[in-house]
């Protein structure tokens, strides 16, 4: 086989075995994180066809009926009608990663068994990118504007200042989530206290799951969190396969507690995956494109896979954080 058959053997047999097993490799990207195997569990990781450039999402922010009374013999209905629906602006954003391949390599591994290797090391290393990218930008929220909103930018310590969907938090409440500073308050006496505050308060508002079904935090923050219920003899674990991932296994008032190495320090994120989604554009997820020279007339070949997508929010008040907690363990 000469070097021009191979090359183009390298080329079909990179992409077709990308799209073999790319499924596989979605769902091991999904289940690195609990909060992303809990959004695959409530089918919140799913497909929505942009409006061009961004995902438009409408929001109701008021009750439907608002003209409902007591009334007595002779009373009349008010027809007054509010406007009770916006819709939020939710841009798409674009991830990918290379699969680079460089002629001298090819020539190394142009026996049928290396072949077959090299291929597999090539999309095993563009899933591990993936993998890497997600986990971290689920969290930490990157400074390049062409990077997804993290959940830090959408649950905010700060949920009046900015804007989000394209709307002004500061004069539209229904945009901000609750959130609690810990700052002068000590774990031993009162996380659990804040915790249930935290609870209660994002379970007060109507629209999807009744209350969070996610409790995200710092690895020091859930060690002192099992501390005092191992002290108080209230451990409660939970049975999820998530458990198996290493990230704990706890529960608070029946909810999945987990904690996450990019996590913000000393946050704690209450969650209901009713109200999030990933949504993802199908023209365009774990997509490879074609091969090209990768620079100029060079003899060295790359293709890149791409996603695009957006990590969504339609009711900011069902989600909360409680921040600056000061933590006792390392």
């Amino acid at each position: 086989m000469d070097i021009n058959s191979l090359t183009l053997t390298l080329d079909s047999l990179t992409t077709s075995t990308w799209y073999d097993v790319r499924q596989d490799i979605v769902d091991q990207v999904w289940q690195i994180r609990p909060f992303y195997d809990k959004m695959v569990e409530a089918g919140k990781i799913k497909e929505r066809v942009p409006e061009g450039t961004h995902f438009e999402i409408p929001v109701r922010y008021a009750k439907q009926d608002q003209t409902i009374q007591w009334f007595g013999r002779g009373d009349t209905f008010s027809v007054a009608e509010k406007e009770s629906l916006t819709r939020l602006i939710f841009y798409t954003k674009n991830l990918g990663t290379n699969v680079t391949r460089y002629w001298q390599d090819v020539l190394k591994n142009r026996g049928k068994a290396k072949i077959i290797n090299f291929v597999e090391e090539q999309v095993d290393n563009a899933k591990e990118s993936l993998i890497d990218k997600l986990a971290t930008s689920l969290l930490v929220q990157d400074s390049d504007a062409n990077s997804i909103d993290a959940l830090p930018t959408l649950i905010s310590s700060t949920p009046t200042s900015g804007s989000i969907g394209g709307l002004t938090r500061s004069s539209n409440a229904y945009l901000q989530n609750n959130v609690k500073n810990f700052s002068g308050l000590t774990t031993t006496v009162s996380l659990l206290d804040e915790m249930t505050r935290m609870y209660n308060l994002c379970t007060l508002w109507r629209g999807g799951k009744p209350a969070p079904d996610i409790i995200v935090t710092t690895r020091e923050v859930y060690q002192d969190y099992e501390r005092i219920a191992r002290a108080m003899q209230t451990i409660m674990t939970n049975k999820s396969e998530r458990a198996s991932l290493g990230f704990g296994d706890l529960m608070f008032k029946n909810i999945e507690m987990f904690w996450d190495p990019n996590c913000p320090a000393g946050s704690m994120y209450f969650l209901n995956t009713s109200t999030l989604e990933l949504a993802y554009d199908p023209m365009a997820w774990f997509e490879m494109t074609e091969w090209k020279p990768l620079v100029g007339n060079s003899l060295d070949r790359v293709a890149q896979i791409v996603a695009v997508c957006a990590l969504i929010c339609t009711n900011f008040r069902k989600n909360g954080v409680i921040y600056n907690i000061d933590t006792v363990t390392s």
